[in-house]
């Protein structure tokens, strides 16, 4: 009886194994680096980009900020947008990248468990060894960055977003900007991936480490609804908010749908995979079917890859789409404003004695020269900010105050032009008024010729992307001392008559509504950057993902399947996959692109990039299968080769 009873009693728990000491901690986690060294050196790589592009966000701003009497308004302005994008894909690219790598070694985390290895220590070692990765991985991918930003210099006077004398400043201050958001991140990311191996009982963690535990709480699938709801509010902002500002806020639609995408991504793709694997005919061969269930029972790892592939096809069409919708908007507008069938314009400038000549041409009724001013307008009050930061450069077209409506209309829709005439005023376009909270009535404070002027808004209009953003009288500069150039007249003729030196008003909208050069290739430089980070992104988590899978191959190949049938099934995942990041990219941009197009141009079928979609679209699928098989080759054979 007493042997019994000796022998139900419970033994004594271990005690709690004793903190390892911070050099032993580091050793582990050098020795888990070296021992997963494909996922280590791939977490480095997105690290190391991220710190680039972080670094040339941050170059640019301290640049632009440095730039003396507010001459790097532009820059300052281009930088923040710029940032604005770039920090978002980092956050999601960093921390998929992160949590995939992390992902592969659950079975690694979960053993430490089950050897004694305590909930603390295990969170110590992953977090040590993300520590040391970035601080190598993130100063090294800040050098890039800032020869990135001398490199852009050029472009930058050429599209004359600066001055011609122009020289970015380089400083410690974006490394250090860099490193402080991308390592946190990874930090973050870490921390999340390996949660549910910490908090899972040491037996029950291995079980689990084998298969994917898809279910999505509650909390995440609500966020994962608001989220979505928000991205399609965003989406109709250009309804409410006018202009280019409209725009922007617009393409953040595209940011929150693929966030929505990846909070419900493993529901929404075991959702989608278990019906089309029911739709599947019984006579399909065993490798479809082998994919699907594959796709459906490991929804995580797809939803982590999908996202940064999505994002890709979403950022390149919503920015293209964007800047295509605003382009025909001024095209549009400024047609629209001009009243007559005929301009002439220079970019040196019209002389008198131009305008005196073309108003003696045979066949001409009248002239209205418009005028044109480089001036600097104040968006914040806050006298303690750098210079750069509340002066926004812009021009200043004068216009006669008794121009007739029917030469020059801007679509007055607060006050009247006529009272132009009176010193110190000023008309602003309908975007201008709401970012600067101002309408008829209020000061505009304005510096011309370096004298800060505070002019007094009498009208406000709705061409503003056509016409410009303020409009003056010529009383006004000439009161300050600032003369106008002229590079724009109207010229009012009889009905087919052609003046010389003068051209179609609809020709030249059409070339005044198009970016130049100088501008189109900024912007396409930047966009590349972005897509090229979040596509390496991409690229490197199929190849992770695609080469942690030999266990699985190798379990395979012992069951049957052949070489040829699992470089097959690869092949199929790697289908579907591409599709899906295609599919949800593509609904993601819709709504962005329907909003924009309603807001900037009315009623009408929305604007798209159809180029620029069209070749993301096919780099999404092109590239998603070609890394996942050769990836794949190269597991298959060595998992087939083990296996014999």
């Amino acid at each position: 009886m007493s042997a019994v009873l000796t022998s139900r009693t419970p033994s004594p728990s271990p005690a709690p194994a004793a903190p390892p000491a911070p050099r032993g901690l580091r050793r582990l986690a050098v020795a888990g680096a070296r021992a997963n060294w494909p996922g280590a050196v791939g977490t480095g790589l997105v690290i190391a980009l991220a710190s680039t592009l972080t670094t040339l966000t941050g170059a640019l701003l301290e640049s632009g900020l440095r730039e003396p009497a507010g001459g790097g308004g532009l820059l300052v302005t281009l930088a923040s947008s710029f940032a604005g994008t770039a920090l978002v894909l980092v956050v999601i690219v960093v921390a998929a990248t992160t949590t995939l790598a992390l992902r592969r070694r659950r079975r690694e985390f979960a053993l430490l468990r089950a050897v004694g290895a305590t909930r603390g220590q295990v969170r110590r070692l992953v977090s040590t060894e993300l520590l040391l990765l970035s601080a190598v991985a993130a100063p090294l991918g800040a050098i890039p960055g800032l020869v990135l930003t001398r490199w852009l210099d050029p472009v930058l006077r050429e599209a004359g977003v600066v001055g011609p004398g122009f020289a970015s400043t380089l400083s410690p201050l974006p490394v250090v900007g860099a490193v402080l958001l991308v390592v946190p991140t990874a930090l973050v990311a870490s921390r999340l991936a390996s949660r549910e191996t910490v908090r899972a009982a040491p037996t029950a963690a291995i079980a689990e480490s084998a298969a994917e535990r898809t279910p999505v709480g509650a909390v995440r699938r609500v966020a994962a609804g608001l989220t979505a709801l928000a991205g399609l509010a965003a989406a109709g902002t250009p309804l409410v908010v006018p202009g280019t500002a409209g725009g922007a806020l617009a393409a953040t639609s595209a940011f929150l749908l693929i966030g929505a995408a990846a909070l419900a991504g493993p529901v929404l793709v075991e959702w989608t995979f278990t019906r089309a694997a029911r739709a599947v005919p019984r006579r399909t061969g065993a490798p479809t079917r082998l994919a699907l269930g594959n796709l459906r029972g490991f929804s995580r790892r797809l939803t982590t890859v999908v996202v940064p592939l999505a994002l890709v096809l979403a950022v390149g069409t919503t920015q293209s789409t964007v800047d295509r919708a605003v382009q025909q908007a001024a095209t549009e507008q400024l047609a629209a404003a001009i009243g007559t069938d005929l301009v002439a314009s220079s970019g040196t400038g019209l002389s008198p004695a131009d305008l005196e000549s073309l108003s003696a041409a045979p066949g001409v009724t009248g002239v209205v020269p418009l005028a044109d001013a480089p001036a600097q307008v104040r968006t914040d009050d806050d006298t303690e900010l750098p210079d750069a930061l509340v002066w926004e450069s812009t021009t200043l077209r004068a216009v006669p105050p008794d121009v007739d409506h029917r030469v020059f209309d801007p679509d007055v829709s607060d006050g009247s032009l006529a009272d132009l005439g009176d010193p110190d005023t000023v008309a602003v376009s309908a975007d201008t008024a709401f970012e600067a909270g101002t309408g008829v009535g209020d000061t505009l404070h304005v510096r011309l010729g370096g004298t800060d002027v505070g002019l007094r808004v009498v009208a406000v209009y709705d061409r503003g992307l056509g016409v410009g953003s303020e409009l003056v009288g010529p009383q006004t500069l000439a009161a300050h001392g600032v003369t106008p150039t002229v590079h724009l007249a109207l010229v009012e003729a009889d009905g087919g008559a052609e003046v010389a030196g003068t051209t179609s008003t609809a020709a030249y909208a059409a070339a005044a509504g198009s970016p130049d050069a100088g501008t189109q290739h900024l912007s396409t430089l930047l966009t590349l950057f972005l897509l090229l980070f979040v596509g390496l992104g991409s690229l490197n988590a199929l190849v992770l993902l695609t080469a942690g899978r030999r266990d699985e191959l190798r379990l395979l190949h012992r069951s049957g399947a052949t070489a040829r049938q699992l470089l097959l099934m690869t092949g199929v995942e790697a289908v579907v996959t591409g599709l899906a990041a295609w599919t949800i990219g593509t609904v993601a941009v819709l709504p962005a692109v329907v909003g924009v197009s309603a807001g900037l141009l009315g009623a009408g079928l929305p604007v798209v990039d159809l180029a620029t979609y069209a070749v993301l679209s096919g780099a999404v699928v092109t590239l998603t299968v070609a890394a996942t098989l050769l990836t794949a080759t190269r597991t298959v054979r060595a998992a087939t080769r083990v296996a014999r």
